[in-house]
């Protein structure tokens, strides 16, 4: 695949009339298009396999090789699966075989979970019968130590050897929800979705996941990577952005190895990036080195390359979502000036305050705004930015000065604010922000929701959730997650200018 680029350059000649520029980027583009169509070539097979092996396959539920196997066959897969076990005829109503030579078919992934020393083995095997790619569940390799780090090199070096591209080690493996293939020994999958999630922790994969569905976020892809032995961060960011079921790429990094390869492959990435970099402090250093081997480097050096190549860095799981949903399911704010509108005074204050400390302005209305929004007012209050319509609003109100503050064309994003204040039902203004999130996609403006209260309004928002509406119990969220569709404006608009774009 990689052979065909040399050929590719060579037919992009410059023209006489050309400065250098056009030609120089075509070249880059050509560059990042084969660099990409590469990696996906390699990945396929593990990502979308015709036919899995599952190496250290058990029939005891109490083993991880029950439990992948298991999973694989629960999740509905319509591949062939072979389990691979040299001391039992059957497992799961399916015939075992002692070893891949043994398999007839060719096998395009191989699950290999048999104890760290018999690895190499297995790869030597598997390079033998020429699997594609191989996910290696087992622990036991460079978070151990020296040791540890030598057999990983072995493993790897034979993979290398083979052409043969490996996920892991100590990793917990992968779940697909819109394909359905469940290659992890954990159950619970995903609700499907547009973000894809990739996590070099296997334990806080599954909390995230859980956490996710919770929010009722769906999720594309699940990658557990493990050591990143092989397969990093950065093949990754290439294999999602060409798939078409993603639309955001979430990461929990601890540690990059390749920080040009990363950096390379997140500056021509078209989709937008959140990301968690763990061990920012010596604590959380050290721990990741024993965790999964990571060198975690210094935190300053890591958020200004993040800055860099436009990568929206979160602290936890929380505020990574917010990102990521907000992206994933709002257009991106092509100013900065925000618009709000609450029934308690208070609230509207608060987003104003988080959205000018954030970077955002919260502008004065103009004039055609405020008169139109007048007649919807009761005399208490003033037709304004932060607008309150106050709290005996009802459904009308809500939702009708909501669509005029949307119409103003100095108002880039709206935050609607909803604090349970005993007269209204929330469930008015879910139908209110419902209808103008349906209405208003033509502006192509983004609106998220800030709703504030107890019992009932946790009982609402899920139909907002579920709608695909951002919706945040916080000031601070609301205002960080607009802050975010404001950047990924300002991402996309230096990508138009200075990088090559789909058609």
């Amino acid at each position: 695949m990689r052979a065909h680029l040399a050929i590719a350059l060579q037919n992009v000649r410059e023209p006489a009339w050309s400065n250098g520029k056009a030609y120089a980027q075509r070249c880059r583009c050509l560059t990042d298009e084969w660099t990409q169509m590469g990696i996906v070539e390699e990945l396929k097979p593990i990502f979308s396999p015709k036919s899995i092996a599952v190496v250290g396959a058990s029939r005891s539920p109490t083993k991880l090789g029950f439990e992948i196997l298991q999973n694989i066959l629960v999740s509905g897969y319509k591949g062939k699966v072979t389990p691979i076990n040299p001391e039992t005829p059957e497992i799961l109503g399916l015939r075992a075989l002692p070893s891949v030579l043994a398999v007839k078919e060719d096998i395009d992934l191989a699950i290999i979970v048999v104890p760290a020393e018999f690895v190499p083995k297995i790869m030597t095997e598997c390079a033998k019968k020429k699997v594609k790619g191989v996910i290696i569940i087992s622990a036991g390799f460079g978070e151990v130590g020296e040791r540890g780090r030598q057999l990983e090199k072995e493993v790897i070096d034979i993979a290398a050897k083979a052409g043969i591209r490996v996920i892991g080690p100590n990793t917990l493996g992968y779940k697909d929800p819109i394909d359905n293939l469940d290659a992890a020994f954990v159950f619970g999958m995903p609700k499907p979705g547009g973000i894809a999630l990739v996590s070099q922790s296997g334990a806080l994969c599954v909390g995230m996941i859980y956490y996710a569905n919770g929010e009722h976020i769906g999720l594309s892809r699940v990658i557990s990577v493990g050591n990143k032995a092989d397969v990093d961060d950065a093949d990754l960011i290439d294999y999602l952005d060409q798939d078409k079921a993603t639309t955001v790429i979430a990461m929990y990094i601890e540690g990059i190895k390749d920080g040009k390869k990363f950096l390379d492959a997140a500056r021509r990435c078209r989709k937008p990036i959140v990301a968690i970099k763990a061990g920012r402090t010596p604590a959380g250093s050290a721990a990741a080195s024993t965790h999964t081997g990571s060198l975690s480097g210094s935190d300053a050096v890591y958020d200004s390359a993040f800055r860099q190549v436009h990568i929206q860095r979160a602290y936890d799981v929380g505020e990574m979502f917010d990102y990521a949903r907000a992206l994933a399911y709002q257009p991106c704010a092509k100013g900065n000036r925000v618009g709000i509108v609450s029934n308690g005074g208070g609230a509207g204050i608060m987003i104003a305050d988080w959205c000018e400390s954030s970077g955002l302005k919260v502008p004065a209305l103009t004039k055609k705004t405020r008169d139109a929004l007048n007649p919807h007012l009761p005399s208490i209050t003033t037709a304004r930015n932060p607008l309150d319509v106050t709290g005996d609003a009802r459904y009308y109100r809500y939702y009708v000065t909501g669509s005029i503050m949307l119409a103003d064309p100095n108002l880039d994003a709206l935050i609607m604010t909803c604090v349970h204040a005993g007269i209204a039902r929330p469930r008015e203004y879910v139908g209110a922000v419902i209808k103008l999130v349906e209405e208003n996609k033509h502006l192509k403006k983004p609106i998220v929701a800030c709703w504030v209260g107890g019992l009932e309004v946790d009982e609402v928002v899920q139909e907002l959730r579920v709608k695909k509406i951002p919706v945040y119990p916080s000031a601070m969220r609301a205002a960080r997650a607009v802050k975010c569709l404001y950047d990924e404006g300002k991402r996309l608009e230096h990508a138009g200018s200075g990088r090559c774009r789909k058609p």
